[in-house]
């Protein structure tokens, strides 16, 4: 019974301690907020980065253009050909009179004048590859097949963009891990500032005889308060601004452009995730600032 009662005692101490230093708390809390605000939101853009890549990953497909002079057997046993190459998942074959219909709703109807026997466009199998690392590979065993013409998939743009974007992801990568250190040494020196103010109170308390737990608890728990408020208010602003992007590309474009994470229940991630940090963060920096006072 003792020990509960000296934890809810050094629980209520701590949060009684938030409030004798007014600004030095709302000073911890608020460089503790903008770093878990950069944490949380690097994450979020991690997270749709991802999106995107997965989204072009999956929209990239061979087109093999079939040549004119094949005849439906031949067609045939092109498909069967490519089916059992390896690493294929998926084949559709398409016409040159649907080719020609997606050219004229995207380009325009001056584009009907090559109906009929004027269409110049091939009969085109669409190939689906098992992953987006074979599409080399894949391609180069279509080439080789007969009455395969014209094999492509946009692969300068296509592996521009993935390489772009894989940089972009280490990159955050390494500015979060960057942040995450930063909010270690942040907190530290903020909750240093709280323990100067107190140094008087905690060297009565070792006059008495108090045990460094005993010191060391209320300023733990204090921490962990101002990590646990801090997370709270930057999980609100990254709800609203994240939200409020949402409706301004929309606004702004008229479409959703970008498929973004849906908001729930990723908010609830993040919100838990900072909640975690927070609190993990506000107990590491405020025992690495009272370590030193309790060495004397």
């Amino acid at each position: 019974m003792r020990v509960i009662r000296n934890f809810f005692r050094q629980l209520r101490n701590g949060f009684r301690n938030l409030f004798r230093n007014g600004w030095m708390t709302a000073a911890s809390i608020l460089t503790m907020t903008v770093t878990l605000l950069m944490v949380g939101g690097l994450v979020m853009l991690l997270s749709n980065v991802d999106n995107i890549t997965r989204d072009i990953e999956e929209g990239v497909q061979i087109r093999a253009h079939i040549d004119l002079a094949a005849d439906e057997q031949d067609e045939e046993t092109l498909r069967q050909s490519i089916e059992e190459l390896e690493y294929v998942s998926d084949i559709t074959y398409r016409t040159k009179e649907e080719e020609l219909e997606d050219l004229i709703s995207s380009v325009g109807e001056e584009f009907a004048l090559f109906s009929d026997d004027a269409n110049p466009l091939f009969n085109v199998f669409v190939v689906s590859v098992e992953d987006t690392q074979y599409l080399d590979t894949v391609t180069n065993q279509i080439s080789e097949l007969p009455y395969a013409v014209d094999v492509t998939y946009g692969e300068i743009d296509t592996q521009n963009l993935l390489s772009t974007l894989e940089i972009v992801r280490v990159v955050f990568a390494l500015i979060a891990a960057v942040l995450v250190v930063i909010a270690v040494a942040l907190i530290s020196n903020t909750i240093k500032l709280t323990i100067y103010a107190r140094q008087t109170e905690i060297e009565i308390m070792r006059l008495v005889g108090a045990q460094n737990s005993y010191i060391r608890a209320p300023f733990t728990y204090e921490g962990a308060f101002i990590g646990l408020i801090s997370s709270i208010f930057a999980s609100i602003l990254l709800y609203g601004a994240y939200e409020g992007m949402q409706s301004a590309t929309v606004e702004i474009t008229g479409v959703q452009v970008i498929a973004f994470t849906p908001t729930t229940p990723f908010i609830y991630y993040i919100a838990a995730g900072l909640m975690l940090i927070g609190i993990i963060l506000g107990v590491i920096g405020a025992r690495r600032s009272i370590k030193r006072f309790l060495k004397f």
